[in-house]
């Protein structure tokens, strides 16, 4: 079984119609599922075609980079991660394909699920041995099973936490009131917010902040847009009430963490994640449908 280390890197990104991302120098091992739209992958001198639920395997040492969707978004999860050994009769690197379009069944999304909801939550040790599982069985390409059940939110707050999410997704700068997340979680303003208390220690307008916020992280990650414009992006008044806040919650300016992560640094835990930790929603947070 291949040793690999805890993911340094992990989440959800959402692209416009035709955006690209790279061309960037890959210094660690990443596997990025494409959950929604078709992307052009290149590594080095090889580019290759990622179609809608296909498993991209990036890898160090070439530069590479994202061509997507042109006609439509695209949303994909990632994670990255370091191999620390292998076993002797493991396939050698340059034999590894670098997009598998997994079947009916496979045991590739379900496990990316998996990890995708529990990473950075549940036990460490299960998270490396799915990590393990994964690349063996991408590399191999002997994949089977079947979806992993997850709990839920407590109804009213899993419905508006639906809202806020799909809401952003197809448009990071929406405006959504407290009434308007009320509404879908069909309870009062008054009731969602205890709600949203007990479950995060934070109102639900305060969890919404962060819902941009981490999407304005990941741009910055892991797009070539200004500040400014993922600052309007993301529903921000203006590029200065932007970095005050991005600066409260992850303790830089937006433009110190992207030079940090040009210059090498791990991308951030998502915040809504570590809102959750250590409290009775934090296992339960649906991140992919």
């Amino acid at each position: 079984m291949p040793e690999l280390s805890h993911p340094t890197g992990f989440g959800m990104a959402v692209y416009p119609a035709g955006a690209e991302f790279g061309p960037r120098v890959m210094r660690d091992y990443e596997f990025v599922w494409l959950i929604e739209g078709d992307a052009e992958y290149r590594w080095g001198s090889t580019t290759v075609a990622a179609p809608e639920g296909s498993i991209v395997l990036c890898r160090p040492g070439a530069t590479d980079a994202f061509r997507w969707d042109p006609v439509k978004r695209t949303r994909h999860g990632f994670y990255h991660f370091q191999i620390t050994a292998l076993p002797p009769d493991f396939p050698p690197e340059n034999t590894w394909p670098l997009v598998r379009v997994p079947e009916e069944g496979d045991t590739l999304r379900p496990l990316f699920s998996h990890l995708l909801a529990w990473v950075g939550q549940g036990n460490a040790l299960l998270t490396r041995l799915t990590m393990a599982h994964m690349l063996t069985a991408f590399v191999s390409g002997e994949t089977s099973t079947g979806e992993i059940p997850r709990d839920a939110l407590h109804q009213a707050v899993q419905r508006a936490w639906t809202f806020i999410d799909e809401t952003l997704e197809e448009d990071p700068g929406a405006r959504i009131t407290l009434g308007d997340m009320a509404k879908a979680a069909c309870v009062t303003p008054e009731h969602l917010c205890r709600l949203f208390k007990a479950a995060t220690g934070r109102s639900p307008v305060e969890t919404l902040r962060l819902a941009r916020l981490d999407r304005a992280a990941l741009l910055l990650a892991r797009s070539n847009y200004g500040v400014g414009e993922i600052a309007h992006q993301c529903g921000f008044a203006n590029p200065f009430h932007f970095s005050r806040q991005f600066k409260s919650a992850y303790g830089q300016s937006p433009r110190q963490m992207r030079d940090a992560i040009k210059a090498g640094a791990v991308p951030p835990i998502s915040r809504l994640v570590q809102l959750f930790q250590n409290r009775e929603g934090a296992r339960k947070l649906g991140r992919v449908r």
